[in-house]
């Protein structure tokens, strides 16, 4: 989570029903029923308030940002779950945590952030929900993708597997990647259609999912274009807003959202795997 700072999630915890009427605004959807949609799409709702979470604040590395655990659980008590974060930090966190009874774990260190259902072993990925969940993003303005031709700036860990689920919904997949190694790789491994021209790219395309974190310029930018941007820092100017049909981006909600919906659906025997890409799921040997 090295790309986050305090300042771009320090409102997160006192802006979460804001939140809910920017995504109703633009999909019809709040951040929980973009989860259901991501995670289990046949349900309404999940009732998720009998579950108890920790979010676990990890010092290693570059060591504990300031309001990341508590925007975490106050994005999974929005999701309606029991949730708190524990006064010792790593190893003690989680003893403490356990020690409370919870049935899911959230720690962040600078490499992987995961929420784990302690009562059977399974994780979801921060990486493989803010991709799937900035998927349905644009499946849900969309209504299916089937054939639409959505852009991809960006073939890192969440570019990577925004692809592979564009791809399992039948769309087709263009993509922008300055490091040719991951281009190349992209190509052969994923299949996608490499586009070598960075401006031209953006101004031919009317679907975007932008997962780098570069700045795009407005004037760039067609007119009633749809972009979902999990990509951090936020890349797009006053111009380019004006411009995009929409622009759906947070720094942490929507991937959270995607995690606890998910991690708590494994709880339930009925829904015991998400009907998402079968290449999205992690389970804990």
């Amino acid at each position: 989570m090295t790309r986050l700072t305090t300042d771009l999630i320090n409102e997160v915890s006192c802006s979460l029903d804001d939140r809910d009427r920017d995504l109703v605004r633009n999909i019809g959807l709040t951040l929980k029923g973009l989860a259901l949609r991501t995670v289990c799409p046949t349900m309404n709702d999940l009732d998720l308030s009998h579950l108890r979470a920790a979010a676990i604040p990890v010092s290693s590395g570059d060591g504990v940002i300031p309001t990341f655990s508590h925007s975490v659980c106050a994005i999974a008590q929005h999701m309606g779950l029991d949730c708190f974060v524990t006064e010792n930090s790593d190893v003690a966190g989680m003893a403490e945590a356990i020690t409370a009874g919870v049935d899911i774990l959230f720690m962040a260190d600078d490499k992987e952030f995961i929420a784990l259902n302690i009562r059977n072993g399974k994780y979801v990925s921060n990486t493989n929900s803010t991709a799937l969940g900035y998927c349905s993003v644009i499946e849900a303005a969309l209504g299916n993708l089937s054939g639409k031709e959505v852009l991809v700036i960006g073939a890192g860990r969440v570019g990577s597997v925004a692809i592979k689920h564009l791809k399992s919904r039948g769309a087709i997949v263009k993509l922008l990647e300055s490091d040719a190694e991951k281009a190349s790789r992209a190509v052969r491994e994923l299949g996608v259609i490499l586009v070598s021209d960075f401006r031209s790219g953006i101004a031919e395309a009317r679907i975007i999912l932008n997962a780098a974190p570069v700045a795009i310029p407005g004037t760039w930018i067609t007119e009633g274009t749809i972009i979902s941007t999990p990509g951090v820092p936020y890349g797009f100017d006053a111009e380019g807003e004006r411009r995009a049909r929409m622009i759906v981006h947070d720094p942490l909600q929507i991937g959270v959202a995607v995690m606890t919906v998910w991690c708590a659906s494994f709880s339930r025997s009925a829904i015991s795997e998400p009907q998402v890409a079968p290449m999205a799921i992690e389970v804990l040997e």
